[in-house]
């Protein structure tokens, strides 16, 4: 017998003896059922990752919001404010200027958290929440990597305190919750997900007086949940939403912001953003 034909009697028999030794046609056998079975896996992992991200999402924005009712109800029903720009001071909802710089704004969780700069402070609101979990945008500080802290805004047609001009003049600015009326408290979002690329100050504006051919899409709402949004609204509820038009959810630039009230003619998007944000003064209730 052939020094090979002896090895391969050998294998068989510890094959037939032992069970201990594999052919190697049967180990890539193996090897290939694995593979397909990580390939047909995968995807439902990745779904139900993105589910429980989404449901945890949810979870914070009710949290937030609950923040924000109580605050109204120990202030004679006066909304928290918003306001663009970067100054932190009393009298607004939050503090703070989102970007990818150094800048510790972009980790400084008491401009969420201390009564100073948040009027949502008091209200058991930990700074966790104003993270949606499936952010993953970070800065670079001292040679050292750090989550931002913040991916949630608020409509700034509530209670908007500003001065630069956004169409307050036609369209109603709620400075009570008694003045949500159109849309009504179940319409009305109050706080959104924002895209790690367009968010900045607290405030997430909807350009309400282009309409239609004319319609701008000024800050971008995030789609983290499977072109979805977590959104929140005045009566107290949460959902997810979805955007249909991919001039909503453009490919993310990592670490670069992106260019903020650009034309979205005709995007179906931007007209539920602008119904569901506030309604001409003209209008009578």
């Amino acid at each position: 017998m052939s020094h090979l034909t002896h090895t391969y009697a050998r294998g068989r028999l510890l094959n037939r003896k032992g069970g201990s030794a594999f052919t190697l046609i049967e180990l890539l056998a193996v090897l290939a059922i694995i593979s397909i079975l990580i390939a047909l896996l995968l995807p439902t992992f990745s779904s139900s990752k993105a589910k429980a991200q989404g449901l945890y999402c949810l979870k914070n924005l009710r949290q937030l919001q609950l923040g924000w009712t109580m605050y109204a109800d120990e202030h004679q029903d006066h909304l928290p404010g918003v306001i663009g720009g970067s100054s932190p001071g009393p009298g607004v909802w939050v503090s703070g200027w989102m970007d990818f710089s150094s800048s510790p704004d972009n980790t400084n969780t008491l401009y969420l958290t201390d009564r100073r700069f948040s009027q949502l402070g008091p209200y058991d609101v930990p700074a966790r929440i104003y993270r949606c979990p499936a952010d993953r945008s970070t800065v670079n500080i001292g040679g050292a990597v750090f989550p931002r802290v913040r991916s949630m805004s608020m409509n700034c047609w509530m209670n908007y305190l500003g001065t630069v001009p956004i169409g307050q003049d036609k369209y109603r600015v709620f400075r009570k919750t008694g003045d949500i009326v159109d849309p009504p408290p179940s319409k009305a979002w109050v706080f959104m997900d924002e895209r790690e690329d367009s968010i900045n100050d607290g405030l997430f504006q909807t350009n309400l007086k282009g309409r239609g051919k004319l319609a701008k899409i000024v800050d971008y709402p995030a789609s983290y949940h499977a072109r979805a949004a977590g959104i929140s609204f005045a009566d107290g509820h949460a959902e997810i939403k979805r955007w249909h038009d991919r001039r909503t959810i453009p490919a993310l630039r990592s670490n670069q912001a992106i260019q903020l009230d650009v034309p979205s003619p005709d995007n179906p998007d931007v007209a539920w953003l602008q119904e569901h944000s506030s309604s001409p003064i003209a209008e009578s209730y």
